[in-house]
């Protein structure tokens, strides 16, 4: 008898495909926002997603982009007159987060080298940094910088450093 297991894959390096896999997000909207409790920065974004079928048909996937660490920012225009960073208690975090609700994704960039990621929503920008490398003596964590559910229902996992997995 065989079982399946399905195993993560070995992460790649593969910009090109990663840009590739991240083209979904066009014109993604932003339709809801959940920030736990605790003020660690961390937070997801419910995206509502075009969906192509095979059969010509679209429909509206609505997946979990998850922020799983504190290095980004969220850029708003100068009429709001500030930044927020994962520094902000969870409530301001929630209220600055909610300004993307409604919003569409207008582009998405990956950068070199430590593949920072820029997602704009019009005049909003969230940027996530890579994580930084650890101290020598300490060990490497594997939490990625950011997920993102696939409309395909696979998981891409983006970091840390410039690396990405996709898991199903």
């Amino acid at each position: 008898m065989t079982t399946h297991t399905d195993r993560p894959a070995a992460p790649s390096t593969d910009l090109g495909e990663l840009r590739r896999q991240l083209a979904v997000l066009h014109g993604g909207t932003v339709t809801s926002v959940h920030v736990p409790g605790g003020g660690a920065g961390l937070f997801a974004l419910l995206i509502g997603l075009p969906d192509h079928r095979p059969d010509g048909t679209a429909e509206l996937a609505h997946r979990w982009l998850t922020v799983a660490r504190s290095g980004w920012t969220l850029d708003r225009p100068a009429t709001a007159a500030r930044a927020t960073t994962p520094a902000a208690g969870a409530g301001r975090l929630a209220e600055d987060l909610r300004a993307l609700i409604g919003r569409r994704i207008t582009d998405v960039q990956v950068t070199e080298p430590g593949w920072g990621t820029l997602i704009a929503f019009g005049d909003h920008r969230l940027r996530i940094g890579p994580a930084a490398p650890p101290a020598p003596h300490l060990p490497f964590d594997e939490t990625p910088d950011w997920a993102l559910r696939l409309p395909s229902r696979r998981l891409l996992l983006i970091g840390p450093g410039p690396r990405w997995a996709e898991r199903g």
